[in-house]
């Protein structure tokens, strides 16, 4: 009598663990296809800002169009949806953009803080 009593209970508490966590991970997919749209902009924006240093870092001082939308990105839409990571990123190449040293490296800088809260954003298998 008590090891069936024991076994229901388990098996109740294993159905109800395993229920939590399909909620759970139903509610973070949920999450993530509402905020789709935003995380998909801010993938695009993350790459060209990206690119565009990375062109600046890699041609010597970097065409004036380059440098121009770098700062438009800098100063425009970046600042809407950067966090943390990112900001710390852009600053540094922005500051070196102005004395022209180490580009390269803060260029890369952007890309790595990019990964980062974008695997923060997305999924942590992306931060691998």
């Amino acid at each position: 009598m008590i090891n069936e009593l024991n076994l229901k209970t388990v098996s109740t508490l294993v159905a109800v663990c395993a229920l939590a966590f399909g909620i759970v991970k139903f509610v973070r997919v949920q999450e993530i296809e509402a905020a789709k749209p935003y995380l998909e902009r801010k993938l695009a924006w993350c790459e060209e800002a990206v690119e565009t240093a990375s062109k600046i870092a890699n041609s010597g001082n970097g065409s004036q169009a380059d440098e121009r939308r770098f700062l438009e990105l800098y100063w425009g839409v970046m600042g809407m949806v950067e966090k943390d990571e990112i900001t710390k990123a852009m600053i540094a190449f922005g500051e070196e953009l102005e004395s022209g040293e180490k580009l390269k490296s803060k260029a890369l800088g952007i890309a790595h803080a990019c990964r980062t809260e974008l695997a923060n954003d997305w999924s942590s298998s992306w931060a691998r």
